[in-house]
């Protein structure tokens, strides 16, 4: 594995402990409504039309709160060096605690323990794999199998490869 993917996964686990602001320069807080169709689309072709100003904002949301509370911050920044510390270490191991968290979500979110997820369940369990449910379900049988969504994930992560070569 390589170091870039371990940054990866070490940045997805402490992501969550940092607070969503919203896009910064923005007039749209992050409330926890659903932002209007196309605002991603927008925020993307602003970036690309002005990139200078997308660029130093990655981490203003985390830096802002940072600067609210500071001791969660450093507790944070210690857990996450000692979590990429232990993936750099076993990489393999890292990889099986992922899969293991995404089996269990699946889990949780198949209602109906049928082992496949209906656009419903993903709508309630799974609300980022929802969007992009027509995508995933190659079969178009309106459910999403762990094969489909392992295929998918493979399809990302093999556009993120390419893309960044």
């Amino acid at each position: 594995m390589n170091i870039s993917k371990l940054l990866l996964v070490s940045g997805v686990l402490a992501l969550p402990a940092y607070a969503a602001g919203g896009v910064p320069d923005s007039s749209m807080a992050n409330d926890g409504v659903k932002p209007p169709y196309g605002y991603h689309a927008a925020t993307r072709e602003a970036c690309k039309a002005d990139p200078e100003k997308c660029r130093p904002d990655p981490f203003a949301r985390r830096d802002k709160a940072c600067a609210q509370n500071p001791e969660k911050c450093k507790e944070v920044k210690a857990r996450t060096e000692q979590r990429r510390a232990q993936c750099q270490a076993d990489p393999a191991k890292c990889l099986q605690e992922r899969a293991s968290l995404a089996d269990e979500r699946f889990r949780k979110s198949d209602a109906d323990g049928n082992g496949t997820l209906s656009r419903t369940e993903a709508e309630k369990g799974m609300p980022r794999l929802a969007r992009q449910f027509d995508v995933v379900d190659v079969n178009r049988d309106g459910q999403l199998s762990r094969e489909e969504m392992r295929a998918a994930r493979k399809a990302r992560h093999g556009a993120r490869a390419s893309h960044k070569a």
